[in-house]
């Protein structure tokens, strides 16, 4: 079911940026990537993320195959900017009606680690964890090898960029809790580094 919404809302992005013949193209390919790699789903969270980065894989492809010089601004839309701002509303009324956006931010992070990402194609290495800070080292991730194994590493700096939907929206002063990310794979570091730190909010 969420696969198929995914699907979905992944290729009307795709028909209103490059219209029907090549989302059909992207289409076909995609099966195609999905089937060529289908061996790296070895749980079911890769099986899901196999089939994000297999979708995001065949339209970087084609896009590159037809010289879309403006590739990346093609796929940032179809990624993020499509349906930025209603993540971003939705996101603003949970932290609107959350007494503590600190701690619930960890359990969720805490949460997804086994849920969305698993311990197979992905380390989550808790290097604090206490009532002030939040940090977590990620030295492997599925995403990365992914690009990389498939010659598309170019990708993944947008593609970490999707954590900033809802990072942005994250204000130190109003929500008590400061998110950053000095350290990605992605910009070639040995990991990423996630932090969550909480900070004094502003009296109203």
């Amino acid at each position: 079911m969420i696969k198929s919404m995914i699907e979905k809302g992944f290729f009307k992005g795709v028909k209103q940026k490059l219209g029907y013949e090549k989302a059909n193209e992207i289409r076909e390919l995609y099966i195609m990537v999905l089937k060529e790699n289908m061996g790296l789903a070895t749980d079911k969270p890769t099986e899901f993320n196999l089939m994000y980065t297999s979708l995001i894989l065949a339209t970087y492809r084609v896009l590159k195959k037809y010289q879309f010089e403006n590739w990346e601004e093609i796929l940032r839309y179809i990624l993020i900017e499509r349906t930025k701002k209603k993540q971003q509303f939705f996101m603003k009324l949970y932290l609107l009606i959350d007494p503590n956006p600190f701690k619930r931010i960890v359990k969720i992070s805490k949460e997804k680690q086994k849920k969305h990402y698993g311990n197979v194609n992905f380390t989550h290495d808790i290097v604090r964890d206490d009532e002030q800070a939040y940090h977590l080292h990620v030295k492997k991730c599925f995403y990365f090898d992914f690009f990389r194994a498939n010659d598309a590493l170019e990708v993944m700096p947008m593609f970490c960029t999707l954590d900033d939907i809802w990072g942005d929206v994250l204000l130190p002063h109003k929500h008590g809790v400061r998110f950053s990310r000095p350290k990605l794979l992605s910009k070639g570091d040995s990991y990423c580094f996630f932090k969550f730190d909480r900070t004094k909010k502003e009296s109203l």
